[in-house]
């Protein structure tokens, strides 16, 4: 039933988000490009939202921190996952969490945009490795999503309480580990 609402108030913020885009791209003015225009744009100033200026506002170092380490969490686990993938092939639930690890890290840049800071490299690109055997892997995985739940519950939700923003998302990342991902990698174990 909690997964249900999470992934409710998920899907709620994911079309609102998309409708101020959508709405506010088409009262933009035309693109000072030939052959662009409001229905065709897609240059990042599309997407500028009237009135809203960024950063809207400063982190704390704490906080900020807080960030870092969840985008590089993150970022671990995608590329550990697309490693395996390239070992093993397509395989389920690989394939998918990846992907999902794809849409943390969007949501994670967009807190990083709204604050002004600048994203982190991905610096598991390299270093990720694949285990031996697929059954490993599911085992891998199993110790990321706990490893990762516990990261956001007890270090970095603490560390960003005073910002209602980041907090929402933070839980959300922590619920889809401890919810979704960390049974989909039990029952592939």
């Amino acid at each position: 039933m909690m997964a249900k609402k999470n992934l409710y108030w998920l899907l709620l913020i994911i079309l609102v988000i998309f409708g101020i885009f959508y709405f506010n791209r088409n009262k933009q003015a035309p693109s000072s490009n030939s052959g662009m225009n409001r229905q065709n744009c897609l240059s990042d100033d599309c997407l500028l939202v009237d009135n809203l200026e960024y950063p809207v506002g400063d982190l704390n170092k704490e906080a900020k921190d807080a960030l870092n380490k969840a985008i590089d969490d993150e970022y671990k686990a995608m590329s550990t996952y697309q490693k395996i993938i390239d070992k093993f092939g397509m395989v389920r639930p690989f394939s998918m969490i990846k992907n999902a690890e794809e849409q943390h890290i969007s949501s994670l840049k967009a807190i990083f945009d709204k604050y002004g800071l600048a994203v982190p490299n991905n610096t598991w690109l390299e270093k990720a490795k694949a285990p031996d055997t697929l059954k490993q892997a599911c085992q891998t995985g199993v110790e990321a999503e706990i490893a990762n739940a516990k990261l956001y519950k007890e270090e970095l939700l603490p560390a960003v309480k005073n910002y209602e923003d980041i907090t929402t998302v933070f839980t959300n990342l922590m619920n889809a580990s401890e919810q979704k991902h960390l049974v989909a990698f039990e029952k592939c174990n």
